[in-house]
């Protein structure tokens, strides 16, 4: 039996504007740039701002509130700056959902995995995205694919073709060689890399194409004469190989903050700059300096318009443009300043936590702390905290860059102190794990000692019983 009923039900549903605004806010610099970019190309009624900027810091006066040179001017005037303090950030909870505490991550140096996907994203179109994704993460530690295409094929639910696709373009990326399925893949990779850049070896590149096997078995003679050269040009060749190729690329990836890393183009982006000033530390929120937006004059007269009690016989069409364009750009704007006032005061409650360790480098002096902490301290969701600081590097005062997880990870200082702690025991009475666990708890740290064990490991640290002399 069929029957209609009226029933009333209760939905909770995401606000459009709160979806957009946890978007930005997820936004590393170098995604902002490039979604500002994009915004611009199709918002006719947003516009890049030519007012004259400040002498100080480059930005037009209108948006310098946190320049050193504006306050010192508006001090000079006795002009009340309290204006210009942090705005406490929109809570951006969403669906409410906590993203989680990351205590216990260790991961505060950039991945060979972490950098080409950055990487990828920054050059391949959206929809390769997630194929990127996956390619990636079946590339070792080494730098070569482990995996089979056609997994690729069959998990992603793509074409073969968009698969070989994906995977030419990682193997355009850096280190020279990624991404390759076997040896002479990488070698090939390299030498056709170095040809684009004029330093190339067109013998070497010719005998790793066409004369794989000859190669490895030292046929020399054979070589020189299928490519028709000396040779002599055979064995520079194969010098050449053993000089300027690298068999295992992952090897030689470093994080792009690292000393003397090998590869001088692979530099990573800071999204948050905290530098020492004689007052204190001023932080620096990156990502939009090059873009200082505004709606365009025309497009806000008739806005203005339109919602008061002129409308000058605009049509609807005219209407719905303008209004649409508008306030999207309004929005746009909006969630971009509150991005910055965000990451701004999170960045300055982990100073405020962590001001021994940025004074004195010493990772001893690290407090353990987690996004839960720094949330209540900033009255926001935890969430907030988690979409603000994902993906996203801080550049310290030392110059040393670093992941913003770096700083949520409480068994860093715990490790250093382990370390210390070993480093100067007895050699002829070493410390046992028990003892080093009593030591931590004197000083307040509530550790137990199977963690010793764990972090001790981990730092590659003998037992106590390896180490007595």
């Amino acid at each position: 039996m069929l029957r209609q009923d009226l029933r009333q039900t209760q939905t909770q549903r995401i606000d459009p504007k709160l979806i957009m605004a946890n978007q930005v806010l997820q936004l590393t610099s170098l995604e902002l740039q490039q979604a500002i970019e994009q915004e611009l190309a199709e918002n006719p009624a947003l516009e890049v701002n030519e007012e004259d900027p400040c002498e100080g810091c480059q930005t037009p006066k209108g948006l310098c509130i946190d320049c050193v040179f504006h306050k010192q001017a508006q001090l000079d005037n006795d002009v009340d700056i309290s204006i210009y303090e942090l705005e406490t950030p929109y809570d951006m909870t969403g669906d409410g959902e906590s993203e989680g505490d990351f205590i216990g991550n260790i991961q505060a140096d950039m991945t060979l995995q972490e950098h080409l996907r950055q990487l990828f994203r920054a050059v391949a179109p959206e929809e390769s995205f997630e194929i990127g994704d996956y390619l990636v993460s079946n590339i070792g530690d080494n730098g070569y694919y482990e995996g089979d295409l056609e997994d690729a094929v069959n998990d992603v639910g793509v074409t073969m073709a968009e698969v070989e696709i994906a995977l030419a373009i990682i193997q355009s990326l850096e280190p020279a060689g990624v991404g390759a399925r076997d040896l002479q893949e990488c070698l090939r990779i390299q030498l056709e890399q170095l040809a684009e850049d004029g330093k190339g070896n067109s013998v070497a590149l010719g005998m790793v194409r066409t004369c794989w096997h000859d190669m490895l078995a030292h046929k020399y003679g054979r070589i020189a004469r299928k490519l028709k050269v000396p040779v002599r040009a055979v064995h520079d060749a194969v010098d050449f190989i053993k000089r300027k190729l690298n068999p295992y690329p992952g090897n030689g990836f470093r994080a792009p903050w690292a000393n003397k890393p090998d590869n001088s183009k692979a530099t990573i982006r800071p999204d948050v700059v905290i530098k020492r000033t004689p007052s204190g530390f001023e932080i620096e929120v990156m990502g939009n300096e090059q873009f200082y937006l505004s709606v365009n004059s025309y497009y806000r007269r008739m806005h203005d318009e339109m919602r008061g009690s002129s409308d000058k016989n605009y049509t609807e069409d005219d209407k719905k443009h303008v209004l649409e364009f508008v306030e999207r750009a309004d929005l746009f704007i909006k969630n971009i300043n509150q991005r910055r006032k965000t990451l701004r005061l999170i960045t300055k409650g982990i100073v405020d936590q962590q001001t021994g360790y940025l004074e004195t480098g010493s990772k001893a002096f690290l407090r353990p702390l987690t996004r839960t902490r720094i949330a209540r301290t900033l009255n926001v969701h935890e969430s907030t905290v988690s979409r603000a600081t994902s993906n996203k590097y801080v550049q310290l005062p030392n110059q040393d860059v670093v992941s913003f997880d770096f700083f949520f990870d409480g068994s860093v200082s715990v490790k250093d102190m382990i370390g210390q702690l070993i480093q100067v025991e007895d050699p002829h009475s070493p410390l046992s794990d028990q003892a080093i666990a009593e030591m931590l708890q004197a000083r307040g740290l509530n550790v137990a000692r199977r963690t010793v064990v764990k972090y001790r490991e981990a730092q590659k640290i003998l037992s106590s019983r390896q180490r007595r002399v």
